[in-house]
């Protein structure tokens, strides 16, 4: 239950017995359940890999591929002289179809005949 995610409150309710008596029997249990139960189940992955089952043969190439990338990442964090990837440069954002217009508007009639005729009121938004 513990690997699930239940609080020790919760098992010690479900086996009807007091929080600190389950801690007291069953600390390793409560402490190291999680990866038990991984340990586990990675073995009846890996055993259902070597019999030929395809998907799990993804899931197990998959999973060592990530473990092995977190440990690699780990390793140059480590190294002195490490320093952050460089920060690309933020590209400016593209303005909307609504914004252009709108924008547009405002601007209509600027430089040509028509001038003050499709400037809007003050206070009010371009038709």
């Amino acid at each position: 239950m513990r690997s699930c995610g239940e609080s020790e409150a919760t098992i010690a309710r479900s086996l009807g017995i007091d929080a600190d008596t389950l801690r007291k029997h069953c600390a390793d249990e409560l402490d190291n359940g999680f990866s038990h139960r991984r340990r586990e189940v990675i073995g009846l992955l890996y055993k259902s890999a070597r019999s030929g089952n395809v998907t799990a043969q993804k899931r197990l190439e998959e999973m060592t591929r990530l473990a092995g990338a977190a440990v690699e990442f780990e390793e140059k964090s480590k190294q002195p002289g490490a320093t952050e990837a460089p920060v690309a440069p933020s590209r400016a954002t593209k303005r909307g179809k609504k914004e252009v217009q709108r924008d547009e508007a405002f601007s209509a009639g600027t430089n040509s005949e028509w001038g003050e005729d499709l400037a809007p009121i003050p206070g009010t938004k371009p038709n």
